[in-house]
């Protein structure tokens, strides 16, 4: 059972079987902060994270906040099992172009394929793979029951990186390595967004975590997330906020903890989202 409700740091697992192949990790209430090699990144409700299964780290969760974890170990059996369904049900694979590097392997050798190491949406397909995973748990279901949804993760999650490497692939570049790296920078700046919502981030802080000038940054990031940098910060603050007004958290607190900073901007900001959504404004009780 690798479902763990708890406070402070979480304690080692220990597998009953052969190691993973892979370990995705996601967090179904609260945040937890992520620890491996010289990385750190803060998963909340928002996001998992995928790491090699041989990847040692460290989990800390906020002593004062209930934290529930979902980790979720695949099989080096289960992860071969996953390509070879995704490659000969779809050809995707076969059609992906095998290289080597940071992001991208040789697809036609699953112990071989990179996935980036960073926080991935949780409402793509994966990400409700991992919820519906969770509820099986909830409801008793044993491991080999699950092992179905397990092989459906990895393909889901192999789908969802194939469609960050077509994003990557419009940066223009000469040499498959510099656009390799310019993607991890980015990749590494929405992890310190994403991770640091809560404090004041200036776009140079911003383009400083990718190792950009600020004109490339915003460009680059436009260009692979599908949306400015800024416009990232404020969708992440918002779901944050939504979160905790949705269990009572005073509207100050939501602000605070959300990084707007103040109830004022925090309702600006949620009458934008709303309007762009539903067309009008919503009423805002005062709290």
């Amino acid at each position: 059972m690798y479902m763990h409700s708890l406070s402070g740091p979480a304690a080692p697992l220990a597998w009953a079987a052969e190691p993973p192949a892979l370990i995705f990790r996601a967090v179904l209430e609260g945040a937890a902060s992520v620890t491996w090699r010289n990385r750190r990144v803060r998963v909340d409700e928002d996001a998992w994270l995928l790491l090699d299964g041989n990847e040692a780290c460290s989990v800390q969760v906020d002593a004062e906040v209930r934290t529930r974890l979902l980790v979720v170990a695949v099989s080096p059996a289960e992860r071969d099992a996953a390509f070879a369904a995704a490659s000969g049900g779809t050809g995707e694979l076969d059609d992906a172009r095998p290289h080597t590097g940071a992001v991208t392997a040789d697809v036609a050798d699953p112990a071989g394929f990179a996935f980036a190491e960073n926080l991935r949406p949780r409402e793509g397909a994966a990400g409700l793979r991992l919820l519906a995973i969770a509820q099986g748990r909830a409801a008793g279901r044993s491991p080999a029951a699950e092992r179905a949804d397990r092989i459906a993760l990895v393909q889901e999650a192999v789908a969802e990186e194939l469609a960050l490497r077509r994003r990557a692939a419009r940066i223009a570049c000469v040499k498959l390595a510099t656009r390799e790296q310019l993607l991890r920078r980015i990749l590494l700046a929405a992890d310190f967004i994403a991770s640091r919502h809560d404090e004041p981030l200036s776009l140079d802080e911003m383009a400083r975590a990718a190792s950009l000038s600020r004109f490339h940054f915003v460009r680059l990031f436009s260009l692979v997330l599908g949306e400015t940098p800024h416009a990232f910060l404020l969708r992440k603050r918002t779901a944050v906020a939504r979160r905790h007004l949705a269990v009572g958290s005073a509207c100050s607190e939501a602000a605070t903890r959300a990084g707007f900073g103040s109830r004022s901007a925090l309702f600006r900001n949620l009458r934008k989202t709303d309007l762009n959504a539903t067309g009008r404004a919503p009423c805002f009780l005062s709290a």
